[in-house]
């Protein structure tokens, strides 16, 4: 293995205990592994937009009555000057994917290009085009945020420390994170691709450093780059507004808008939370392309997901112009902890958690019914003719593919599966037919991926409340207990 770092105390305790033993057996071991992913330290050239001197005078945190920010300087001075910019990048590629990382502006994940189709799989944003948006002022669309333990944190638009390595198996890894200065609390988020498959894996630690508990949350906000016609594909019947204020069916609204069609958003900014699934994937579909992205994360680790968009009323197309020289837009996945972004909770003295979340592109399928590790499959009803289109993430030898109608087989094919080209089939669908479904195995006959036409795993609608929420009535500060404060975090 060739571990990089940068600033010492980035790897620092049992951290850096457990890397240093694993350097020490890998070095031992220098025989070159075929398939080996390429990790190396370059640069990335972005216009940039300069600021001007920030604020070095932020506020106690008792004057504060939203954003904490002592004892960092506030970025409020956006400028119109635009300047060209060598910025320190991480590359990371296998057959794939090419992947780059930002340590210096707070460990975005700029992009990672889809080498099959050539799309990035997120925003790619041609230059860094500052506005007022996060905790300390200035903020910018591209890539994958990572927020913790504060949405848009401190570091966002900052250096953090980073690492990089390649690792005795052929894969290889960045990774980013943070102590921040306010809490003393530390994220660390490990990027790595494998070789011979088409998913990004982000295992993400999140930890307590010090004697008294803090509050966090964690929300992964990946950008993706969207027209209007683009379709948000979340498997889900119902949404929640912020605060848990008011759900509402989706995608259709009361106004009988489809508000996953990007063209449809002409109310304003779309920001709402997933409600009443409990499905692991989520993702975005291009027509203008013929591709798309698409998130994977056990539901038990990481239930909660959010769609974000600007919108296409004349305040959406000014923000295009406010983030971007080339008035593109983008959406944002986000997947998170907890319900809303509302809801907070407490990590411990010298308490962590992990999990993990994996990013995959998706092309030449039509769309997105269902991903997993395995793959990405659409099922689309044209007329009488179901049309059937499958990604493999990895080369599946001697995979069965199925299509039933109940427990009776219409179709039965072997296949040798691979990331570099889509499975795709259109069949009569029989008349009388019910809900048809598609069924991936490997050559050892266990189920990889199953889906049939709608089914999800949802909450029943009998369960699920329309309309404005009942909220606890929170007495005003002084006169509030710990039971009323406990209560106004859950909400």
């Amino acid at each position: 293995m060739v571990l990089n770092a940068c600033r010492r105390n980035f790897l620092s305790g049992v951290r850096a205990a457990r890397w240093a033993s694993t350097l020490v057996f890998l070095l031992a071991s220098s025989i070159p592994i075929n398939g080996q992913v390429r990790v190396w330290e370059g640069v990335l050239k972005l216009p940039t937009y300069e600021e001007g001197a920030p604020d070095p005078n932020p506020p106690f945190d008792q004057f504060s009555t939203g954003r904490f920010n002592y004892p960092y300087t506030l970025r409020n001075e956006i400028t119109n000057t635009r300047a060209e910019h060598e910025w320190r990048a991480i590359y990371l590629e296998n057959e794939y994917l090419k992947c780059s990382v930002l340590p210096d502006i707070g460990g975005h994940l700029y992009t990672c290009v889809d080498k099959i189709s050539g799309q990035p799989m997120f925003y790619a944003n041609p230059s860094i085009k500052k506005a007022r948006i996060g905790y300390r002022g200035a903020w910018a669309a591209f890539g994958v945020e990572f927020n913790f333990p504060v949405s848009h944190n401190w570091v966002s638009m900052s250096p953090v420390n980073y690492a990089f390595a390649e690792h005795s198996d052929g894969s290889a890894s960045v990774t980013v994170g943070n102590i921040d200065r306010v809490y003393g609390m530390e994220w660390m988020v490990e990027l790595t691709l494998r070789p011979g498959s088409a998913v990004l894996e982000q295992r993400v630690t999140l930890s307590n450093r010090s004697d008294v508990r803090h509050r966090f949350y964690w929300w992964n906000n990946a950008g993706v780059q969207v027209w209007d016609d683009s379709r948000i594909q979340y498997p889900q019947r119902f949404a929640a507004a912020h605060g848990f204020a008011e759900v509402q069916r989706w995608p259709v609204d009361a106004q009988g808008k489809d508000l996953s069609v990007i063209r449809n958003q002409t109310d304003g900014p779309v920001s709402l939370f997933t409600h009443g699934s409990r499905e692991d994937f989520m993702g975005v579909w291009n027509p203008h392309t013929n591709t798309g992205t698409a998130h994977f994360a056990e539901y038990l680790q990481v239930p909660a997901k959010k769609i974000w968009s600007w919108g296409v009323d004349a305040d959406g197309l000014d923000w295009r112009k406010a983030l971007s020289d080339n008035d593109s837009a983008y959406v944002e996945l986000q997947a998170g902890l907890f319900r809303n972004q509302e809801t907070y909770a407490f990590l411990e003295p010298r308490q962590g958690i992990s999990f993990t979340e994996y990013w995959m592109p998706v092309r030449d399928t039509g769309g997105i019914s269902r991903a997993n590790l395995a793959g990405v499959v659409h099922l689309q009803r044209n007329n009488n003719v179901l049309s059937v289109a499958l990604n493999a993430n990895r080369k599946i030898l001697a995979a069965t593919i199925a299509i039933l109608n109940g427990t009776t087989s219409l179709l039965q094919e072997k296949e040798d599966l691979a990331p570099d080209r889509a499975w795709k089939k259109e069949l009569a669908i029989p008349a009388g037919a019910a809900s048809l479904t598609f069924e991936l195995r490997d050559g050892s006959g266990a189920v990889l991926l199953r889906q049939t036409e709608g089914q999800y795993d949802w909450v029943p609608e009998s369960q699920i409340k329309l309309g404005p929420q009942v909220s606890y009535k929170t007495p005003e500060e002084s006169l509030r207990t710990a039971d009323d404060w406990l209560q106004l975090g859950k909400e």
